[in-house]
């Protein structure tokens, strides 16, 4: 599994977006739902594990055996949680309107690298989405501290921002500016340190950028542990 989508993968899934929807603009949702997701996946790995590893240290009762196979794992649990997250977000939204079943499978398809994998990542996002949303949060913490251990020393903090992140990252692609606005305002109250950057001032950026200061949209230990 990887946190990179492939063009062929990019194309179907426009395609078949645009025959669900009668759309036209499937390209575009896929590229920014694509970007945004990738640069959460990324991030949050190594907020949960780089950053803390700097700024904690190494416990080598924790040392993975493979670091190879801890990232893999580690990704398919962040990738079943942004699954999970964004397809109750669509639901909360109303973007595909309430017979949308279609979505989860297809936003599977479209995070997943290898097809032998695409059933046991479904399972795990269904799984998440039949919890109520603090259950979610919940079950994804618990369920990367087991592949990642050093992720149980990150700031709490970091995983009350991250289903937020999911969510701002799926407004944006649908096009709901004035959504992904009000869950950053939501994000501002978890961490207000998140509008003293000088360099973002925490706006929303484009999906897949990334401030070079704070890390937004997950921002880096420094900020994650500020006090604003």
């Amino acid at each position: 599994m990887s946190c990179d989508d492939s063009p062929n993968r990019l194309a179907e899934a426009a395609e078949e977006f645009n025959r669900r929807t009668a759309r036209a603009d499937g390209a575009d949702v896929v590229r920014r739902l694509a970007g945004g997701f990738d640069l959460l996946c990324a991030s949050l790995y190594l907020r949960a594990h780089r950053d803390v590893e700097e700024v904690v240290g190494m416990d080598s009762m924790l040392a993975p055996v493979s670091e190879s196979k801890t990232k893999r794992r580690a990704t398919a649990v962040i990738e079943a949680l942004q699954i999970a997250e964004s397809t109750a977000a669509v639901g909360d939204f109303g973007y595909l309107g309430p017979a949308a079943l279609w979505y989860l499978p297809w936003l599977t398809r479209l995070r997943i690298g290898e097809p032998a994998e695409y059933a046991d990542l479904l399972d795990q996002a269904r799984g998440l989405l039949g919890e109520p949303p603090d259950g979610r949060r919940l079950a994804f913490a618990d369920r990367l501290g087991r592949v990642l251990p050093q992720s149980t020393q990150a700031p709490l903090v970091l995983f009350r921002l991250v289903p937020l992140a999911i969510r701002i990252a799926t407004a944006s692609a649908f096009g709901d500016p004035e959504t992904a606005s009000e869950l950053r305002r939501e994000q501002g109250a978890i961490l207000p340190a998140i509008s003293d950057c000088r360099q973002c001032g925490g706006r929303i950026l484009d999906c897949g950028r990334e401030c070079a200061t704070c890390g937004n949209p997950l921002w880096n230990y420094e900020w994650l542990t500020a006090v604003g």
